[in-house]
């Protein structure tokens, strides 16, 4: 005995060595983690955020570990004491319960934006049909009400799991069933009992609470509880929790008088119930009952998720009649000026190559991406691409990739880089309006540096000993020094200890070139910012640059987004979205500003809960609201989902009469879906253009466009209207467009003798353009040479009715199209010394080209030098 008393002695000892320095070092690497966090959320005034978000997990992880630490002592309880009646009685270890709830509660606790919806709930002022409930309930109250019940089922299958292993040890001699029954204690008896019984409660409780979960089932016609639901399944959930209550209380009844052998029976008669009830009945009731009268049985609920997925998908369009005259002019082209001048034929992939190529000017920086945004240049509202200048130290050549260079040298990007998006120079590039490095140009930037970006990844350390790089000039580099106020301060030895071992640098301590005033950045890539800041939103995939009063921003469109959403289709993998919040961050000092445009319930709970973090779109500047846009990501889910839930009849709806699907259109040669786009133009009934966001609808398994959906930017910001063509009226849509284009013989072989001489043509986005009651379809035509990287616009093709054409510039294809001219910009001419002078370089670059055996080079200066002689001898003739 003394033996055995010391060998557990030893063991204990061991296990203590071995457990309290591991659970020593988790616990300091969380402290390091919380604090070094902490500090973040400080520099940035936003503390009280980190403590609110910190504190709900506290709460939760503290009531589930008490919870499970008392549940699961409480079992070893009552397996202690009925061990007491035993030969051989055996403890359970004191700290197998503490792991086990430390376990259970660190997992819980993830749920804490489940709790925070639970306790800061606010209603949808909409109630069910079924139930009457206000939806609130399924969205903020019901999950983590499962989820609570998940947790005490976690905690029973742990129970059962340790007492069925340990009465298996105990009674490890038995032989026999009957043996096992005459020697188990009373005690055992009802602890048994009660466990069993815990199954039945529970699953009672879950055939209650899935009654509710009814309305977001796939079984009927919508998403959403149906006929046969209502009427058979909701019922018969009822039935099954109540008997599975009552067969809980017969359970602790047999097992209070040691008779097991009724149990089973319990648990086959349950299952039996459960297949009658949910399976076979309503099995037989859909096929002999509803579907041979589903649509009278069904139109009730349909017209439920009709209206429930309008409205959780803010589907509130305004319908409008578009009578497509076909009635434009020269006169109609004049008067639309302000939508002719901003048509976008410059697509965002090509001029990304172009971007590049002209204006990344270095190897280490880099453009990630081309936007779309609108400005006033020269008194005109005007429509940009827009882009900024990152600078990546991963671009750096191996051997400058130094510690010195990547976190104290090399820290931030510079400027933006701009065209109209019709704006196209001689040579067929881009009119940069912003350019170079320092920017210039006709928007004045005051901070052009990109310390915060899309590529910025790496953490740095400003305000140093040593000076940052800021721009290449001529030969040498300008140096700089931070001037702002992002980062955390580095004004301690302890803080310089603690981020060293954060980021496994100890040059954190070793530098001499940091100091007491250097300031550490770190979580500088936007999208990680934002999301650290506020984990609960979901974040746009594109986020956008914007030049406000002088600085730069980046503007991030934020969503609510839920998955239980009563009678909501599910898209894919929720069933309701709003776009409440746009976040600007600075991108000198990296500074957040979340901005409410939209009080919807879900923002309403989340302001509750962090009022700190939001700022109310009244505080929002006139500048920074002229630069919020409708964003593409929620326009493709709306129109995805409004293409089948425009239909307002019931009876349409169920036979699927009036479908619509996305066009597709020829992008690079390949059919691909229509990407919604940005325009500027002025809306029937209107008399002024505005910013907008649109995209043509086409009935499904056909190509003719039905009608056009658009999203407003400007004053009446997120107002959705739909224009329907009428009934019976041929609109030609994209790819009959396409079709008529493949087959302009004159178009044919232009693009078959570009591609003879080793260039590659490139069709850019088929723009579906309404003005004034009639549709204008422009494509603009790209060309770049097999062993070059620089698109080139050599053409635009306009349809209008049945006239095509296809010119160098949109305004001579105007021009072809409308048989006169209508009024084009004004454009300087060439002068004859500049002409000569440009067939002298072009002359030169095509014989440079055929020293070098390019012949792809020299066809093409070859076809421009042709171009330009034309010009000369035109210019000579007048």
């Amino acid at each position: 005995m003394v033996d055995r008393i010391e060998v557990v002695t030893v063991n204990r000892k061991i296990a203590l060595f071995l457990i309290v320095p591991i659970a020593l070092l988790i616990s300091l690497s969380i402290a390091l983690h919380l604090y070094t966090e902490y500090l973040w959320f400080k520099s940035l005034n936003l503390e009280s955020v980190f403590m609110a978000i910190l504190c709900y997990k506290l709460i939760l992880f503290t009531a589930s570990f008490v919870t499970a630490f008392v549940l699961l002592s409480l079992n070893r309880f009552a397996l202690q004491r009925a061990s007491y009646e035993f030969a051989e009685p055996l403890k359970l270890p004191f700290w197998m319960d503490l792991s086990l709830a430390l376990v259970v509660a660190l997992l819980f606790s993830r749920t804490w934006l489940q709790y925070v919806y639970f306790t800061n709930a606010v209603d949808f002022d909409l109630k069910d049909p079924i139930f009457g409930l206000d939806a609130s309930f399924y969205v903020f109250k019901l999950p983590f009400i499962q989820t609570i019940l998940y947790f005490f089922l976690a905690l029973l299958i742990l129970a059962i799991t340790i007492s069925a292993a340990y009465y298996a040890y105990v009674f490890r001699w038995v032989k026999s069933f009957d043996e096992l029954k005459d020697s188990f204690p009373q005690t055992a008896y009802i602890h048994v009992s009660l466990l069993i019984a815990g199954i039945f409660i529970f699953i009672a409780a879950y055939f209650y609470l899935a009654r509710f979960d009814l309305l977001t089932s796939p079984h009927g016609a919508v998403m959403g509880a149906g006929y046969t639901d209502v009427h058979v399944r909701l019922p018969a959930m009822g039935l099954i929790a109540a008997l599975s209550l009552l067969f809980a209380g017969i359970c602790v009844y047999l097992g209070y008088k040691r008779n097991v052998d009724a149990m089973p029976l319990l648990f086959i008669a349950l299952v039996a119930v459960i297949l009658i009830s949910i399976v076979a009945v309503p099995a037989v009731v859909q096929k002999l009952k509803v579907e041979p009268n589903e649509l009278a049985k069904e139109e009730e609920y349909i017209r439920y998720g009709i209206d429930f997925t309008r409205f959780a998908y803010g589907l509130n369009v305004k319908k409008m009649y578009y009578s497509a005259e076909d009635n434009l002019s020269v006169d109609t082209i004049e008067r639309n000026r302000g939508t002719i001048d901003n048509i976008r034929i410059w697509d965002h992939r090509p001029l990304l190559s172009v971007y590049r190529q002209m204006q990344q000017i270095r190897t280490y920086y880099f453009i990630n991406d081309v936007d779309v945004d609108r400005y006033y240049i020269d008194g005109r509202y005007t429509q940009l691409m827009i882009t900024a200048r990152e600078l990546s130290t991963e671009l750096l050549s191996p051997r400058a990739q130094t510690w010195l260079n990547k976190h104290l040298i090399f820290t931030h990007g510079y400027g933006v880089v701009a065209s109209p998006v019709n704006s196209v120079t001689k040579e067929g590039l881009p009119d940069l309006i912003v350019e170079d490095i320092p920017p210039k140009g006709k928007i004045a930037i005051e901070r052009p540096e990109i310390y915060y970006g899309e590529l910025t990844t790496n953490n740095v350390i400003v305000k140093t000993k040593q000076k940052e790089f800021d721009y290449p000039l001529g030969e040498g580099n300008v140096l700089t020094t931070y001037n702002g106020s992002g980062g955390v301060k580095l004004d301690s030895y302890f803080k310089k200890l603690i981020f060293s071992i954060k980021f496994g640098d100890v040059k954190f301590l070793l530098s001499d070139y940091v100091t007491a005033e250097s300031s550490l950045m770190f979580h500088r890539n936007i999208i990680d910012r934002v999301s650290t800041i506020a984990p609960f939103l979901v974040y746009d995939r594109d986020p956008y640059i914007a030049v406000i009063d002088g600085r730069q921003y980046w503007i991030i469109d934020s969503y609510t987004t839920l998955d239980k959403f009563p009678y909501s289709a599910k898209y894919p993998t929720f069933n309701y979205v709003r776009n409440p919040v746009k976040v600007f961050v600075d991108t000198y000092n990296g500074t957040p500003k979340f901005y409410v445009i939209q009080e919807e319930p879900v923002i309403k709970v989340l302001m509750k809960a962090f009022p700190d973090l939001f700022i109310s779109a009244d505080k929002m500047g006139r500048e920074e609201k002229a630069h919020i846009r409708y964003p593409v990501d929620l326009f493709e889910v709306q129109a995805h989902i409004y293409a089948t839930f425009h239909m307002d009849d019931a009876k349409t709806f169920y036979n699927r009469e009036d479908v619509w699907e996305i066009p597709q259109e020829v992008l690079e040669d390949e059919r691909v879906e229509m990407e919604p786009y940005y325009v500027i133009l002025t809306l029937p009934g209107n008399d002024k253009p505005e910013f907008l966001l649109m995209l043509p609808f086409t009935p499904k398994g056909r190509d003719n466009i039905i009608a056009w959906l658009a999203a407003r930017c400007d004053e009446e910001y997120g107002e959705l209207r739909l224009y329907e063509f009428p009934k019976g009226q041929l609109i030609y849509g994209p790819m009959q467009i396409e079709a008529r284009i493949d087959q302009d013989p004159d178009i044919s072989k232009l693009f078959t003798l570009w591609g003879q001489v080793g260039s590659k043509v490139i069709r850019g986005n088929l723009l579906v353009i309404p003005i004034e009651n009639s549709i204008l379809y422009i494509e603009p035509i790209y060309l770049r040479a097999v062993n070059a990287q620089i698109p080139e616009l050599r053409g635009v093709i306009v349809v209008y009715k049945d006239v095509l054409a296809m010119r160098p510039t949109l305004d001579e294809a105007l021009i072809a199209v409308f048989g006169e001219e209508a009024k084009p910009e004004v454009v300087e001419e060439e002068s004859v010394q500049e002409l000569v002078r440009l067939s002298v370089d072009l002359y030169n670059r095509a014989m440079e080209e055929a020293k070098a055996g390019n012949w792809s080079g020299f066809g093409e200066a070859l076809e421009k030098l042709g171009d330009v002689l034309s010009k000369l001898n035109q210019t000579a003739g007048r």
